[in-house]
């Protein structure tokens, strides 16, 4: 049966020493009890040397037998080495002193930056960056398809193009001119919803040249003409030479009413600026007499004038002088 000893207190016999067992002995502490040693227990002792200790507190060595406690920082603070790397300390991120990250380690490998810059990669562990282009560039691979780059990308192009736009106003001429060009082989000139502010003149055409009408009797135009009447068809034949204008609708019409409304005509213009033949066109028109629809006429032009200047535009004009209703347009396309 163990042993028990009651005493309040042990002392050594002699000395300061006091030995409680033998080395291979183990000594039990029941659960529950409380073991206090009065002034710590040291590092070489299996302790920490400290006597208390505040929530947050780290532990570092000072020594090869001693320890001491740090204090907790403060919010967002990192633990570092102190500048004389003796101890660790709280401090904040000094973020101008962080070394530049390569790509392999999730960085860019860059320092810096311009607004617009793009970032591609240049091979398989680096990143490269492209400074931003000018204006309305369109980025794509250069010749060499290793890398992006910036170019401006020559406007579009087409072999039929809209060149002139002329809208009519309440005035006795129309003038389109000025739009022919070497770019061009031949022209397309179209007019939709036009017709004359008294309703009672016919439409006329002479060629310009630098800019200004040509009066000379060398026009030329005939005209098949069909027209529609309530279900009753009718044809006609007009023509006229050496007069100083062509007529594009037919003043045969003026026997059944009065001209209304121009539907539409297109007229076939080609080499105007050349020299060497007579200008010839050829037009297709609809129009319609008395409003009402009571007479629609379609008129097939073929115009000829009978000498070879440059043409730089054409003037249009009615019959009688009278003004353009201030509504529709003469339109020029350009084909290559």
């Amino acid at each position: 049966m163990a042993s028990e000893i009651k005493s309040d207190k042990l002392s050594p016999s002699t000395g300061t020493s006091l030995t409680i067992g033998d080395a291979s002995d183990t000594i039990t502490i029941p659960t529950g009890a409380t073991f206090t040693i009065t002034d710590g227990l040291a590092v070489s002792g299996g302790g920490t040397g400290l006597t208390s200790f505040t929530a947050g507190d780290i532990l570092y060595a000072t020594g090869t037998t001693t320890l001491a406690k740090l204090a907790k920082g403060t919010a967002e603070q990192v633990l570092a080495m102190n500048s004389g790397a003796t101890a660790p300390d709280w401090g904040s991120v000094d973020l101008t002193v962080l070394p530049t990250i390569t790509a392999v380690k999730g960085g860019t490998g860059q320092t810096g930056f311009t607004a617009g810059d793009l970032l591609y990669a240049n091979s398989t562990t680096t990143l490269a960056k492209l400074g931003v282009g000018s204006g309305s560039d369109t980025l794509k691979m250069n010749s060499g398809a290793t890398a992006p780059e910036w170019v401006t990308v020559a406007a579009a192009s087409s072999d039929f193009v809209k060149l002139a736009t002329v809208s009519c106003t309440a005035a006795p001429t129309v003038v389109m001119d000025g739009h022919f060009s070497a770019t061009y082989d031949k022209y397309y000139l179209y007019w939709q919803g036009i017709y004359p502010s008294a309703h009672s003149d016919y439409l006329r055409m002479r060629v310009n040249a630098s800019g200004t009408a040509i009066t000379a009797s060398n026009y030329r135009t005939t005209q098949p003409t069909s027209a529609n009447n309530g279900g009753t068809g009718e044809v006609g034949y007009k023509a006229q030479y050496d007069t100083d204008h062509f007529f594009l609708t037919n003043d045969a019409s003026n026997t059944h009413g009065t001209l209304y409304t121009q539907g539409g005509w297109l007229m076939t213009v080609n080499d105007p600026l050349g020299t060497a033949a007579a200008k010839i066109f050829l037009g297709d028109s609809y129009v319609t007499i008395n409003g009402g629809g009571t007479y629609n006429w379609r008129n097939l032009l073929g115009c000829t004038y009978n000498t070879a200047p440059a043409i730089s535009g054409f003037t249009f004009y009615w019959s009688t002088g009278g003004n353009f209703a201030a509504q529709g347009d003469f339109i020029l396309y350009g084909v290559k």
